[in-house]
Parts: structure tokens; sequence; C-alpha cells
């Protein structure tokens, strides 16, 4: 299987979900704006998406005309961009990273002798809110958030695996399945637990998940933090190099 037709499908996969969850995929110069009225908290689908470069300043006044309306902005590029517009993007308050995805490549996966538990999405809600809490800051965070997120996680066939300990969750990871891949969307310890592999264990669990409904399972991860070594040795490689950068409400 070669890597452009694996980028292919990436692409392929990716579009498809963009454009059933919005309500508005609309071209402009440089990219496809995505608006879902259903969903306008929720960030991932109300956003603009470069599939030619920019520059930061053009960028941005972009995502302040198409997402008018919005307490947020978020740009995501298709392409590789230059380092020094993400530090550029990041000295005008905004957060921006560069971006990978990777294909599993359906190596055998290691065992895990602790309790994890396939849950209800709400169970781990707490772990969520540290996660936001932890990415974004302490700007307040819509009630709507959460739910608009339910809602589309659950049109894509949503499963949760959690750690637990005494009854109550350390540590989850999420799987979303459609359009012949699955997608692990989330994984998060607690940072009290972290050290002691249950990353690699729940990601691992949530790897089968996802092979079992599909021919494909993805990941994304920052290009150069500490996740995706642990995502390559779990027999993840990169397809394609991507990125994102996010303005928060309140910001």
């Amino acid at each position: 299987m070669s890597e452009v037709t694996a980028e292919a499908r990436f692409r392929c996969w990716h579009l498809a979900w963009k454009e059933r969850v919005c309500d508005e995929a609309r071209p402009f110069s440089h990219g496809v704006v995505f608006r879902s009225s259903r969903h306008p908290d929720f960030w991932a689908y109300n956003c603009i998406r470069l599939d030619r470069p920019m520059e930061a300043a053009e960028m941005i006044a972009a995502a302040d005309r198409e997402l008018a309306g919005c307490a947020h902005r978020l740009v995501e590029w298709m392409i590789p961009m230059p380092d020094g517009l993400v530090g550029e993007l990041r000295e005008r308050g905004w957060m921006a990273n560069p971006l990978v995805f990777l294909l599993h490549d359906r190596r055998p996966l290691p065992q895990f002798r602790g309790e994890l538990v396939e849950v209800d999405y709400d169970v781990v809600r707490e772990l969520r809110d540290l996660w936001h809490r932890e990415d974004f800051g302490e700007h307040t965070e819509p009630e709507a958030f959460h739910a608009q997120a339910r809602e589309v996680a659950e049109l894509a066939e949503v499963r949760v695996v959690a750690a637990m300990d005494e009854g109550r969750p350390i540590g989850f990871a999420q799987v979303e399945t459609h359009d012949g891949g699955s997608e692990v969307s989330q994984v998060f310890v607690h940072p009290e637990r972290r050290g002691a592999g249950l990353g690699g264990a729940l990601t691992a669990r949530a790897i089968g998940l996802g092979a079992d409904v599909a021919p494909d399972v993805w990941i994304s991860a920052e290009r150069d933090d500490r996740p995706r070594r642990l995502y390559e040795r779990l027999g993840f490689r990169v397809v394609v190099e991507t990125g994102v950068a996010i303005l928060p409400p309140n910001a």
C-alpha cells in the first residue's frame, strides 16, 4: 500500500465527514469555509481549511471575515506550513501547532492488565473538562460546546474506554468511526496518574476497537510532541502533515 494511496484515503475520509456534519462547505480563495449552524460552539466544525499557503495576517483576516458570529476562530491547513508562520500566529495570541495524521499498520497490540472498561460518553466528563482547561486555559466554555461535541461524536458511532480506579475514571480514550475509517480522536490521562503506561494502554485498546469495524485506524498528534513517539511505537506511521491555529473564546 503506497503512501500516495494512504494519503488519498485520508483526504477522502476527512473531507467526507466535514461535509456531512457542516451545512455549509463553501470554497474561498485558499480553501474551504466550513460552518455548522447546528453546532456553532463546536470549534472544529466552524473553521476555515486551507489548501494553499497564506500569510499570518491574511489568515487572521480571513478567519475574522468568514467566521463572523462565532466566539472562536479556527484555521486548519492540509499542507505543511512554514514554522515561521506558526511562530507569528503564536505571537499574535493564537494557539498554533503543526500536526501529523498517522495510520496504524495493524500490528499486534500490547496487553494491559489493569482495569480498562468501555463506558458511556458522559462518564468521563470531569476528565474532558480538565483536558480543556489544560489545553486552552481557564476561559469559560459554554455547556453548549460539550453538548454539541457529544452530538457530533454520536454521529460517528463513538466509543469510549476508561481506566478506572476505585470506581472513578483516571484516563480515557475515544474512538469514532465513519466513512470506512476509525479515528482515535482523544486520549487523556489525569495529570496525577501519568507515567505509568496508561496512555499507551488506552490508545492500544482504542486502536483495537477501531480496527474491529474499519480497515483504517487514524490518529493525529502534534508534529514535534512526545505523544507522536508513543503512537509510532504502537504501530502508527505518518501519512500527512497538517496543522491548526485556534483563538479560543475570551482569549
